[in-house]
């Protein structure tokens, strides 16, 4: 093996301490049900959530290898190749959730010490959520677009807001720069860094907000003896400097903000608190729009705050483009309904393959010859959050179809949004698009000539959202963003070009 930084004596070492919050709502789970709900988010020792240094490690070296190469990434995070190995030169510490104080709350907390998870208004919310977790109800659509048997799950989330507090720490030869060093902290501010489930489907987004790091040799007594002063508090900066995140280079990734504007009456999901104000003789209407509470920060200040945002889930927008894309792809390659698609084991027909590249495939859907083979899609939506400005109440029944009066017990009331604008923050992966459009056997052309016909629908409010589109609810009004309209490169390396 050649002379190389990993192979040279680490003398020196690079430390930061990271503060991260979630952008959108964070699902990290154990892998397992509850009893109750399908997922459960991991937590540690004081039951409260936190980020395995797994799954931050896992994310940086994906979006290494991505940036500069597997063999780099394996210099940096090591490798195991039958007798082969080497040890990582990062060692990556777990997120700790931090308190309205920004303080986090490291090892087993008891006795009076423990008194603090009670005390504090962070801590307390997302305790009180393990029995009664904040989740997302999913579903799973058939090509018809009715829920598919056995398609209903849920998912537990962590609301958006959160601060979580950790460590990185690189071992380095005396000669090495800070080069790596850099590169890899500027892997924070990449779009794709997303932690946990459904990043695709929303979840997961998460930024830098706080950045303190220090240099030491540890060839030198005061600086090693300095290193072992040291807490392990993540949230302890004293010491350290304060510095920026890097700025990353992502040329291969493109990123969009759709804005739509709600032309009418709309709703999404199924909520569980009533929008506005209610009399003490008004009744709760039956179906209500999703809401979600979110964490607010004023400098190193958070509270919960129990004013709830409209939610528009990303996964709702996400489910009626991957449609409506297959749609155009079809009618682009002249594959009619009077045409018997190709299905999947379970009968379902298979969607294109510019919808299979851009949104991803499950890898229990055989597709060909290739069984069991799966992607992860291309494309990144993230939930977004807006204030609910005008609502309305709506009182429907069910109609005797032989009789035409009125069904007995059969009405019902639901509370719809009235207006409103939402900025939907999109990110596509080109290198990975580039890669999915090879292995399906289509082009780059083809899958933007799709997807863009899909948008422009629902930019030109033929494309509904939520419950009640056959009713006229739904519909939206936006402008397509010019990045999504200039032709994405076929090749990686090539570069988009500009705007005429």
């Amino acid at each position: 093996m050649s002379d190389t930084p990993s192979t040279r004596p680490h003398s020196q070492l690079f430390l930061a301490r990271l503060v991260l919050e979630t952008v959108t709502p964070l699902s990290i789970s154990t892998g397992s049900p509850d009893g109750v709900f399908d997922s459960a988010l991991v937590r540690d020792a004081n039951d409260l959530p936190a980020i395995p240094a797994t799954s931050t490690a896992g994310v940086l070296r994906t979006l290494w290898t991505q940036q500069y190469g597997a063999d780099s990434a394996r210099l940096l995070f090591g490798f195991q190749h039958a007798d082969q190995g080497m040890a990582s030169r990062l060692h990556v510490g777990w997120g700790h959730l931090l308190d309205s104080q920004g303080r986090a709350a490291v090892g087993l907390l008891l006795g009076d010490a423990a008194k603090r998870l009670h005390n504090d208004a962070l801590f307390d919310d997302v305790l009180s959520q393990k029995d009664a977790p904040v989740h997302r109800n999913r579903v799973r659509l058939t090509h018809k677009g009715a829920a598919a048997d056995a398609g209903k799950f849920d998912r537990s989330v962590l609301p958006a807001g959160h601060r979580f507090a950790l460590e990185l720490r690189l071992h380095a030869a005396a000669d090495e720069a800070g080069e790596t060093w850099n590169n890899l902290l500027a892997l924070f501010s990449h779009p794709g860094f997303r932690l946990g489930g459904a990043t695709r489907a929303g979840l997961g987004r998460m930024r830098g907000v706080k950045l303190h790091t220090a240099h030491f040799d540890l060839r030198d007594s005061a600086q090693a003896h300095a290193l072992g002063e040291l807490g392990a508090d993540p949230s302890d900066t004293r010491g350290l400097t304060s510095q920026t995140y890097p700025a990353a280079a992502v040329d291969h990734w493109l990123a969009a903000t759709l804005e739509l504007d709600a032309r009418n009456l709309w709703r999404i999901g199924q909520g569980d608190a009533v929008l506005g104000p209610m009399g003490p003789s008004d009744k709760e209407p039956d179906l209500l729009p999703v809401t979600e509470r979110r964490i607010h920060w004023s400098g190193d200040s958070g509270r919960v705050n129990h004013s709830r945002e409209l939610l528009l889930p990303a996964s709702s927008l996400k489910g009626v483009l991957a449609h409506r894309t297959a749609f155009h792809a079809r009618r682009f390659a002249g594959i009619w309904a009077g045409q018997k698609p190709e299905c999947d084991k379970d009968g379902q027909p298979i969607a294109p393959p510019e919808v299979q590249a851009l949104f991803g495939n499950v890898k229990d859907k055989p597709r060909g010859a290739q069984d069991g083979q799966g992607w992860a899609g291309c494309l990144f939506i993230d939930d977004t959050y807006l204030p609910a400005e005008k609502t309305q109440r709506l009182m429907h029944n069910s109609i005797d179809r032989f009789t035409g009066g009125v069904r007995e017990h059969m009405l019902f009331e639901e509370q719809n949004v009235f207006g409103g604008q939402a900025r939907v923050h999109l990110a596509l992966d080109m290198h990975r698009l580039q890669a999915a459009a090879a292995e399906y056997k289509t082009t780059v052309g083809s899958i933007q000539r799709a997807f863009n016909a899909a948008l422009q629908d629902l930019c030109e409010g033929r494309l509904a959202l939520g419950a009640r589109s056959t009713s006229g609810n739904g519909f939206f009004r936006a402008d397509l963003p010019q990045a999504l309209t200039r032709p994405w490169p076929e090749t990686p390396g090539a570069q988009q070009p500009e705007a005429a």
